[in-house]
């Protein structure tokens, strides 16, 4: 009779077991899908994977890409200061130009990119933040966070899929204290993919006061 119920015992922690794993993440051909996304969103998910890639390399292999773009938008009160760097990976030394507008004041100056670093045609003020145009962003942030919704028009060619608010990673960690915002700052990512070659992908910081938006754009060579 003991061994009878030891086997009952045995058999229904193994369901349990079982069954927890089975709501934690399914399988799908191997592949384990996340507890935090349907098996639709899982699979949309991989239309973005040259963006997550790209964003994991610590130095950044511009093999394969026509251009590249970084850009971040401060908002602060009434004061707005925009930032962009416009490289075209085609020409040697990824040459471009850097723009700057700080309320009304406008500046290009001519840029080479090499190693990581920026090379400056002439002296302007402030430089462009090479933390951001050299962003890493690990896959597992984007992991972690949940599906708000996901977009796909057949005229555009664009997908885009949009990452519930949050304010635990490290990412937003970082930002927040890189940018000096409030507690109260929340932050929303977005990326998207368009017209077969172009990966983008959006970070936006906004609190009451303050908003911070920082933006990649890959564009990939065709055929």
């Amino acid at each position: 009779m003991k061994k009878f119920k030891w086997c009952l015992w045995v058999t229904g922690v193994l369901v349990i077991l079982m069954t927890a794993s089975s709501l934690n993440a399914c399988s799908l051909g191997g592949e384990t899908i996340p507890k935090n996304r349907t098996r639709e969103q899982y699979e949309f998910e991989k239309t973005f994977d040259p963006m997550f890639k790209f964003l994991e390399q610590e130095q950044k292999d511009f093999n394969g890409l026509e251009a590249y773009k970084s850009r971040v938008y401060i908002k602060n009160g009434d004061e707005v200061k925009r930032c962009e760097i416009d490289l075209d990976i085609t020409k040697a030394d990824g040459k471009g130009d850097y723009r700057i507008q700080i309320g009304e004041n406008k500046k290009t100056v001519p840029v080479s990119y090499s190693n990581g670093k920026l090379h400056y045609d002439s002296a302007i003020d402030p430089l462009f933040d090479e933390e951001i145009l050299n962003l890493v962003v690990k896959r597992d942030v984007f992991d972690s966070l949940n599906v708000k919704r996901k977009l796909r028009t057949g005229t555009t060619e664009l997908s885009e899929i949009i990452y519930q608010p949050e304010t635990q990673s490290e990412l937003f960690q970082k930002l927040k204290i890189k940018y000096d915002l409030p507690e109260e700052t929340t932050c929303q990512i977005r990326v998207n993919y368009s017209d077969k070659t172009n990966y983008g992908i959006t970070i936006q910081l906004t609190s009451k006061e303050m908003s911070v938006k920082i933006g990649l754009t890959i564009i990939k060579k065709r055929g």
